[in-house]
């Protein structure tokens, strides 16, 4: 395996209609570029968190609805309007008198299903042979706040999401060997409440804490533990960062990556297990400025990828790739962020840039 190998991250979603053609335009396209192989996230989970409230939430015997919203109508807005954005979420509240409930979470079913066309494609040859199987899960702040905004609530909910992902984690690896398996957790509504960029958008967000004091929590040893604790050593282990893209991207914008920075060497350290990798997203127009506090990056032998590919191009995003080399020589590349909410045909030409920007970052 040659030095470039592994060195683009594919942060999950993928708009295709199968596993199959998710698994094989990615493979053909990427090459043993790829650090790991999700299933895209195809048909009900298209929508990432917002599949929650149909697949999971609407079945509980222990909840209530409180704003239905049909499936077919949960679909990305075309801005950040409040009203709009608010529409598509469906939301609940834990019945009176329940005081602990279980999820049954979708992440272990989907996942031990994805990985037999995985192993096969690459017992084949069709997928580079290094190439791990990855599954990409929302932390538990997204999976749950933004759909139970009684504030009474949230406790019994995090504790139920928290139950339900150990126990997903421990069905997917009796499936999965350690060794084979990447997990990614994708921290969105995290960031963004840190930002007070989602205040707006979701019912019942907490006003009373500042912003710093959401940073300590949610970068907290306490919040990321039952996440992360018990998964084995083997197991690759990353978090995604994410500006969020739900009616548009992005919903929270910084002008550098030093809050990004700063989450991460919070997180990794805070993190009761060895953290792989971290990808942290760009924003348009970053110059050297935007990535000077890369230096200040202190993640151990954690690997980077940088968000750098932002749909506009090879040589948009090599002007990246050597603003942040300044400061950081070596790191992998990405989108920034899925590329569920994206046009098939467009992605199948993202995926093509991708390849060509990281070859650039061997010269």
């Amino acid at each position: 395996m040659n030095s470039s190998a592994g060195d683009i991250l594919l942060v999950g979603s993928v708009p295709f209609d199968t596993v199959d053609d998710v698994m094989n335009t990615c493979a053909q396209s990427l090459g043993e570029r790829l650090f790991a192989m999700p299933d895209g996230e195809v048909g009900e989970r298209s929508t990432w968190i917002m599949s929650l409230p149909h697949l999971v939430y609407s079945k509980n015997k222990d909840l209530e609805p409180v704003l239905v919203v049909p499936p077919e109508m949960v679909k990305s807005p075309d801005s950040h309007d409040p009203v709009k954005m608010k529409a598509t979420r469906g939301t609940f509240r834990v019945k009176p008198g329940v005081t602990e409930t279980t999820f049954d979470l979708p992440y272990a079913r989907e996942a031990i299903r994805s990985y037999e066309i995985f192993r096969k494609l690459r017992d084949d040859g069709k997928i580079a042979s290094h190439v791990r199987f990855q599954v990409s899960i929302p932390c538990t702040h997204d999976a749950t706040s933004g759909f139970f905004p009684e504030p009474n609530d949230r406790l019994i909910v995090t504790r139920a999401f928290e139950k339900g992902i150990q126990a997903d984690i421990k069905k997917i690896l009796e499936h999965v060997p350690e060794n084979d398996l990447v997990i990614q957790w994708d921290y969105c509504s995290e960031l963004l409440d840190i930002l007070g960029a989602r205040d707006k958008y979701v019912d019942g967000t907490p006003k009373a804490s500042s912003n710093e004091e959401k940073f300590q929590l949610y970068t907290s040893k306490k919040y990321l533990a039952p996440m992360t604790e018990m998964i084995p050593d083997d197991v690759l282990v990353g978090y995604h960062l994410c500006y969020g893209t739900w009616g548009g991207w992005p919903i929270g914008e910084v002008k550098d990556i030093g809050f990004c920075v700063r989450l991460a060497n919070t997180m990794v350290a805070n993190t009761p297990r060895r953290i792989d990798f971290v990808h942290l997203p760009v924003m348009p127009g970053a110059d050297e400025a935007f990535f000077k506090p890369l230096q200040d990056l202190r993640i151990g032998n954690a690997r980077v990828f940088l968000g750098l590919e932002l749909a506009d191009g090879v040589e948009a995003m090599t002007k990246r790739i050597q603003a942040a080399r300044k400061y950081l020589p070596h790191f992998g590349v990405a989108h920034y962020c899925g590329y569920g909410r994206q046009d098939p045909v467009q992605v199948r030409e993202l995926l093509k840039d991708l390849r060509a920007g990281a070859e650039r970052t061997d010269h």
